[in-house]
C-alpha cells in the first residue's frame, strides 16, 4: 500500500511542477502587459493635441478668427485639455447660442458652433432670438435690418409674440412693422415702414390695429399731407394726425 501511494505522487510531481511553471510564466505576462500599458499611458501624457476642427454655419461669426483663437487657448498636450472649459470659453463668445466639444484621437479637438439667430433688436442695446431670450452681440455686425422692440425688463417675449401677429395680419395689407414699443403701463405702441405711428393701447390691441387697416384709404384719400400718428385707443372713432398737422379725431 505505501508503495502504490509513493509511486502516484511521485507521478503527479510533473504535473504539480508544470501548473506552478504555468502560473508563473501566466503572472509574468500579466505583470509584463500591465506594465507596459502602464508605459503607454505614461508616453501618451505628452501626447500633443495638434488640431482644432471648427464646425457650424457661421453669419456672424468670424470664423477664423475664433478658430485662430481656439488654437491659441488649446492646441497643446491632448489630455489636459478639459471639454467643459472649453465649452465655457465658447459660451462666452459674442453670437454662440450652443457648442459640442469632443476629444478626437490621437491629436484633434471638434467643435460644432450653433449660431444665435437674431429676429429683433431689443431695448436699443440687445437682441432677441426666435425664441425670445436676450443676447449680447455687436449690433454692428448685423447682416440684415432688423425690427426694433422696446419694453419692461422681462416683457420681451410677449412683445415678440405681439409683433409677429401684428407683422402677420399687417403683411396681408402691405404694411411693414418696423418698431413696436411696450410701455410702462403696458400700452403698445407701432410704427410702418411708411412712417406712421400707431397707438393701439392696453386691449383689444389686434381689433384695433384691424381697424386702422379698414380705415386707411379713408383717411388719406383726399390728402396731401402724409399720416404722421393714428391714436386708436378711442371707443369709437380714431384721432389722426398728419404732417405739420395737430391731431384732429375722425
Amino acid at each position: 500500500m505505501n508503495w502504490r501511494h509513493s509511486g502516484s505522487a511521485i507521478k503527479q510531481r510533473p504535473v504539480f511542477y508544470a501548473g506552478v511553471v504555468f502560473f508563473l510564466l501566466s503572472s509574468g505576462a500579466l505583470v509584463w502587459a500591465v506594465m507596459q500599458a502602464n508605459n503607454w499611458i505614461h508616453s501618451q501624457q505628452s501626447a500633443p493635441l495638434k488640431q482644432v476642427r471648427l464646425y457650424g454655419d457661421f453669419k456672424h461669426i468670424d470664423a477664423k478668427a475664433l478658430h485662430a483663437s481656439l488654437e491659441q487657448e488649446y492646441v497643446g498636450n491632448f489630455f489636459s485639455v478639459n471639454v467643459d472649459q472649453v465649452q465655457q470659453f465658447l459660451l462666452q463668445q459674442p453670437w454662440v447660442y450652443q457648442v459640442a466639444v469632443r476629444k478626437q484621437w490621437p491629436d484633434a479637438l471638434v467643435v460644432v458652433v450653433t449660431e444665435q439667430q437674431p429676429v429683433a433688436i431689443w431695448n436699443q442695446q440687445q437682441l432677441l432670438n426666435e425664441r425670445g431670450e436676450v443676447f449680447s452681440a455687436p449690433l454692428q455686425q448685423l447682416k440684415t435690418e432688423l425690427p426694433m422692440l422696446t419694453g419692461p425688463e422681462g416683457s420681451q417675449q410677449d412683445a415678440l409674440t405681439m409683433f409677429h401677429h401684428m407683422q402677420g395680419l399687417l403683411a396681408l395689407h402691405k404694411f411693414t412693422a418696423v418698431t413696436l414699443g411696450l410701455t410702462e403701463r403696458f400700452s403698445w405702441q407701432l410704427s410702418l415702414s411708411n412712417g406712421v405711428q400707431l397707438k393701439l393701447g392696453r386691449e383689444d390691441t389686434l381689433k384695433r390695429l384691424q381697424r386702422f387697416i379698414e380705415l386707411y384709404p379713408v383717411i388719406t384719400k383726399h390728402k396731401a399731407e402724409a399720416v404722421a400718428e393714428v391714436d386708436l385707443r378711442y371707443d369709437t372713432g380714431i384721432a389722426v394726425r398728419y404732417s405739420s398737422e395737430q391731431k384732429r379725431k375722425a
